[in-house]
């Protein structure tokens, strides 16, 4: 009897587990209910000048709720150093200028320096100066989005 019931134990057991499976990323909304994260598959490229002092930002349109990456691919010009750090963020337009939930300070590379989770709406990429410019830079921000 009792090796019966250890027998059917491990059945039960054996029977819970599965295979590995893959999904898609999720993410819970404030109703409770469950979205799928999509990854980006726009990739807008921003070139502008940042002045002294001053910061530049880009809006842009995701469609639907994904991972958004921002890069500031480049800094360049005369008197700017390749290593000069720049703020890099992300957030809602707000009149001339962009309401940021999400600056880091970073150099330019190849890796985003943002990356965040948004839903459909339209959002703003900005760059500013964090005090170490001494001449204009021309820099380039890549974003990538849903």
């Amino acid at each position: 009897m009792l090796m019966r019931r250890s027998l059917s134990i491990l059945l039960l057991l054996l029977a819970g587990c599965g295979g590995n499976t893959t999904t898609a990323p999720t993410t819970s909304t404030d109703t409770g209910s469950t979205t799928t994260v999509s990854a980006p598959t726009t990739s807008e490229v921003w070139t502008s000048v940042l002045p002294v002092g001053g910061f530049k930002f880009y809006s842009f349109a995701v469609a639907v709720n994904g991972t958004v990456n921002i890069t500031l691919t480049q800094a360049r010009g005369q008197f700017v150093p390749s290593t000069v750090q720049l703020a890099i963020g992300v957030g809602q337009p707000s009149g001339t200028d962009c309401t940021t939930t999400q600056t880091v300070t970073a150099a330019a590379g190849a890796t985003p320096q943002v990356t965040t989770t948004l839903g459909p709406g339209t959002y703003c990429a900005r760059v500013a100066d964090i005090g170490n410019l001494f001449a204009p830079a021309t820099f380039v921000v890549q974003i990538d989005h849903p």
